[in-house]
Order: structure tokens, then sequence, then C-alpha cells
């Protein structure tokens, strides 16, 4: 039989890895928006995992999901290939802490002004990176 004191030490720390836990896993929420016609119907993979399906050109994402602050490796793909075969888009985005951001794919200019496709991170204090 386990004695009060016992208890309360593993009361605690199970309070303090949770605590830790919510402390590092800060997340916020995270809208795809497809606003370049010539991508087609795409696939958004961040880390390796789908994260964002069948996003048609110029519609809106009416479901968020959580992404953790940091950087992501976006991978953005038609939609029935597999990120490596014929990807639209690899890049890192930098997800800042909490809020609601929305994950733009858009055609943008190049530093020799020719038309490239980007991602564009809105909400909040944001940073791209490509």
């Amino acid at each position: 039989m386990r004695t009060p004191k016992t208890l309360k030490a593993l009361l605690l720390s199970a309070l303090l890895a949770t605590a830790a836990l919510g402390a590092t896993a800060s997340a916020g929420q995270a809208y795809f928006s497809n606003e370049s016609g010539q991508s087609g119907v795409v696939d958004v993979y961040v880390d390796g995992q789908l994260v964002f399906d069948n996003v048609f050109p110029n519609m809106p994402m009416m479901f968020p999901q959580d992404l953790a602050a940091g950087t992501h490796q976006v991978v953005v793909t038609p939609f029935y290939l597999t990120p490596g075969q014929g990807d639209v888009l690899d890049t890192a985005v930098i997800i800042p802490d909490d809020g609601t951001y929305t994950l733009t794919l858009a055609e943008s200019e190049d530093e020799l002004s020719r038309p490239v496709l980007a991602i564009g991170v809105s909400g909040g204090n944001t940073q791209t990176s490509e």
C-alpha cells in the first residue's frame, strides 16, 4: 500500500511533467491558403507529415491545424504525388509562439525579378525563410 508521501510525490512529479510539456510544446493554429492557380490542387506536408490535403486554388481553408512554434520544413506537392516526386515547393517557415496564422502559397519574384512560388506566413509577428 502506498503512503500519503508517495502519493504526494507522484502527484507533484506528474504536475511538473505536465507543466514542462506545456512550456515546450507551444502551438499555434495554422490555416493554408493556395493563392496560386498554376499549382493546381495541392497537398501540404509539414516536417514529413501530411497536414493539409486536397487544397484547391483560391478556396479558403475552414479548419486550422496545430503547429508547434519554431522552424518547420514545408513541402507542397500536387495532390496525387508524395514528397520528392515533383514538389511544387520545398521551403522552411518559422511559426511564432501561439496565435493563429495563415501559410499562403502565392507567386512572388526572386532576386532577378523572375516569377517563383513562395510561402508567406501572416498573422502576428512572423518570419519566412526560403
